[in-house]
């Protein structure tokens, strides 16, 4: 075995490691605001509509961030797969 097979073969690990990382990211959504109300006065209109959106502006960043990890989770497991290859092609 030489130097690079074994460097292709670490590299290999390191992607893998780093497309469950970031296949484990897409599943771990931020959480939902909630108001922690002191009376019942702070309770209007105007404070219920910003919960409304800010719960839908976190729910769509969720959205976003699952898609984008994964396809990040995607691009590490083809470079570790890659690496993989390449370090056999290396090791005849």
């Amino acid at each position: 075995m030489t130097f690079t097979t074994v460097a292709w073969f670490l590299a290999a690990l390191s992607f893998f490691s780093f497309s469950v990382l970031f296949w484990r990211f897409g599943n771990e959504p931020i959480r939902l605001f909630t108001f922690r109300q002191r009376n019942e006065t702070m309770k209007d209109g105007l404070l219920e509509g910003f919960m409304l959106d800010f719960e839908g502006y976190l729910q769509s960043i969720n959205t976003r961030n699952k898609v984008r990890y994964r396809i990040a989770s995607g691009g590490f497991l083809v470079a570790g797969v890659a690496s993989v290859l390449l370090s056999l092609a290396l090791s005849f």
